[in-house]
């Protein structure tokens, strides 16, 4: 059996068909820039489609690529700063959060690029969420930006030292906002 005969692909083979290095389609798949299951025995497959896709979109397509999962148990406040999110950078994909269990399920399969957690939830806090994702490989990748509406030393510290990029404090300064995830969809932007 060649390859074109089948439809998933280990990443040796991926990497063959996109000529690029094994490790670079293990650092895209570590992104979510390139889709992938996982099988019995831990091992990484890639849909051929997805590789076929991806080799049709033309490189600046991968800023388009970025996405971002607000954990946040106000509803009205998520909504809000998903229209405002939304409004700025319309080809960023955006899904909420209202509870941990939610976030828990998206984080593995949404995988967002960046996560907005609001600190203090009913029944569960955000450094608790913070610490599970930067400390999992799977996730330990996904850019934090903290929310609170009590930001204090302490707090901003605490949730840096767990691996937070900053910390924002309630209500928001949207101007900064921009400006800081602006700077994270850049810096993702390959150059390849």
């Amino acid at each position: 059996m060649n390859i074109s005969d089948k439809s998933l692909l280990t990443p040796p083979e991926a990497a063959k068909l996109l000529h690029v290095a094994p490790t670079t389609i293990r650092h895209w798949a570590q992104i979510g820039r390139l889709p992938f299951i996982t099988t019995p025995g831990g091992h990484r497959r890639f849909d051929k489609n997805d590789i076929l896709f991806l080799m049709s979109q033309p490189n600046s397509s991968t800023k388009n690529t970025f996405s971002i999962l607000i954990i946040e148990d106000d509803k009205e406040f998520a909504d809000m700063l998903t229209q405002f999110l939304q409004s700025l950078f319309p080809q960023t994909k955006i899904k909420m959060a209202y509870s941990p269990f939610d976030a828990g399920e998206l984080l593995h399969t949404f995988k967002p690029d960046l996560v907005m957690l609001d600190l203090m939830m009913a029944g569960i806090n955000g450094f608790s969420i913070c610490h599970r994702i930067k400390s999992a490989p799977s996730t330990a990748n996904i850019i934090v930006i903290a929310m609170t509406g009590l930001l204090t030393d302490d707090n901003v510290k605490r949730i840096v030292e767990l691996g937070a990029k900053t910390c924002f404090g309630k209500p928001l300064d949207f101007t900064l906002l921009q400006k800081t995830i602006e700077g994270f969809i850049e810096q993702k932007r390959p150059s390849i």
